[in-house]
């Protein structure tokens, strides 16, 4: 690929980017953003700084998972750009899904010409190793809190089912041979779906899972402890209030990622509510003011943080290639 093609690639991409993070942006500020300034004029900066501190740490260790997923298939990145790499995407977490951190595979690719078919599995992984270390959570506050248990049951299920799939050869014989090769169209992306099997295979092996979802289910577990701060902050006095914390994010998180909707946006929020109000007995006001509250320590500030560091970090990266280039020339 000559400087030029490059050149247009990271354009493209810093531009489709910028539109997305900025319709994100919009959203924050034209629905909630009313709501959430009267619950942060509540909680003192101390609180504010111990309540972001927790989700940080989440950041922090979710960033040690994607160093070890990068390093499972044999992507070596400066730690520069993957830390750009890695926050620049929380710019997507209002994708439906999340699937719009595909971004990072796509960074990789005009960054670094790495196959998207290489890294995507990557996101992918992420995710299955979020909802599973979610699940370790929840799990245990299902139990306690007699809520939820046949829906966690279901999502548990369907994440095995998935990762039983790809993981197996015969399960991509069978996509070679009933699909790509009845289309001869489909022939020229063998190679990419051979790709996708071998990264899936080394993401999702037993022993990268036994090191991963520990430790996602230890990053998760700061969110719940924001919330838990959140509760402290507002003086709510009910038992295991930890373990309510827990559960609760966790729990509503997994829903909200099955929706399916932008940030699981109205399913998480409307999860938390019914859980604080009807099953644990918090007070509505308090109960509104702690979702608004979690939902703002973690969307909204993921997606600030991604849009500041993605442009940011985007005019220095793209200079020092930019520089590099004319230097090889």
């Amino acid at each position: 690929m000559n400087l030029e093609s490059e050149n247009i690639i990271r354009k493209l991409v810093f531009w489709v980017f910028a539109a997305i993070i900025m319709f994100s942006i919009a959203i924050a500020l034209f629905t909630d953003f009313d709501k959430i300034q009267k619950a942060v004029a509540l909680f003192s900066p101390f609180s504010i700084f111990i309540i972001l501190f927790s989700v940080l740490i989440n950041y922090l260790l979710r960033f040690i998972k994607w160093e070890f997923f990068l390093r499972r298939i044999d992507i070596i990145i400066p730690l520069k750009q993957s830390l750009w790499i890695f926050f620049s995407s929380f710019a997507m977490v209002l994708s439906p899904g999340k699937l719009g951190e595909i971004m990072k595979s796509l960074l990789l690719k005009s960054q670094f010409s790495i196959p998207i078919s290489k890294s995507a599995p990557i996101v992918m992984a992420e995710r299955i190793t979020d909802l599973l270390g979610l699940s370790l959570i929840a799990a245990y506050g299902s139990s306690k809190f007699a809520f939820g248990g046949k829906m966690l049951f279901a999502a548990i299920s369907i994440i095995f089912f998935f990762v039983i799939c790809i993981t197996r050869p015969g399960f991509w014989q069978w996509i070679d041979k009933n699909i790509l090769a009845r289309f001869a169209r489909l022939a020229k992306v063998r190679n990419s779906v051979k790709a996708l099997e071998e990264s899936s295979g080394n993401l999702l092996s037993p022993f990268s899972l036994l090191v991963t979802v520990p430790l996602s289910a230890v990053s998760w577990a700061g969110e719940g402890v924001a919330l838990y701060f959140i509760f402290l902050a507002l003086k709510v006095d009910v038992p295991d209030l930890l373990a309510v914390s827990l559960f609760a994010h966790s729990f509503s998180s997994i829903a909200g990622a099955f929706s399916f909707l932008p940030g699981g946006l109205l399913v998480t929020e409307g999860i938390l509510g019914v859980f604080f109000v009807k099953i644990v007995g918090i007070a509505e006001a308090n109960a509104v003011t702690a979702t608004l509250m979690i939902r703002t320590a973690t969307l909204w500030f993921a997606v600030f943080l991604g849009t500041t560091v993605f442009i940011a970090g985007k005019g220095r990266l793209g200079a020092s290639s930019q520089k590099k280039a004319e230097t090889q020339l």
